[in-house]
């Protein structure tokens, strides 16, 4: 394998280039991630996460209108629809499946970290243990949530 190679193999796909280069945003997205998988053990993540209006999860209070925009547009890597589009088709399918085995108990809500996360985790290209083991993420997060402190 030669140096060239080595380099193409792990970059990031163009949608993530363009998140990555900017660092306020791709930190909110990286809490909103960190958030789903942390819904039930941390009630910061619980409180932000239950703030959010949009159906597609993409929403205030993570994101500011222009970046909700840009995220519901955006095209993940191997998909042929928006990352906005693919979230709903997605919740579609996990709500029809969910009213079909849940009759009886009528629970037909949505898991953070189950359903959510992995979607997202996967959109982004985010390791969900290894945004666990970032402790300089971690503590920030803890100490100013969404905030973005360079």
């Amino acid at each position: 394998m030669t140096a060239s190679s080595k380099s193409t193999k792990h970059r990031n796909p163009p949608h993530l280039n363009a998140l990555h280069s900017n660092s306020a945003l791709w930190h909110k997205i990286k809490v909103f991630v960190f958030d789903l998988r942390h819904f039930k053990e941390r009630t910061d993540s619980r409180d932000r996460l239950e703030l959010i209006t949009d159906p597609s999860y993409i929403g205030a209070p993570y994101f500011e209108s222009s970046e909700i925009h840009t995220l519901k547009t955006l095209v993940p890597d191997g998909q042929e629809c928006s990352l906005g589009q693919l979230v709903e088709l997605i919740l579609d399918e996990k709500l029809n499946r969910r009213m079909k085995k849940r009759v009886a108990t009528a629970d037909y809500r949505v898991c953070a970290a189950h359903d959510l996360a992995p979607l997202f985790e996967a959109a982004f290209a985010i390791k969900p243990k290894d945004l666990q083991r970032d402790k300089r993420f971690v503590k920030q997060l803890t100490a100013d949530g969404l905030l973005w402190k360079q």
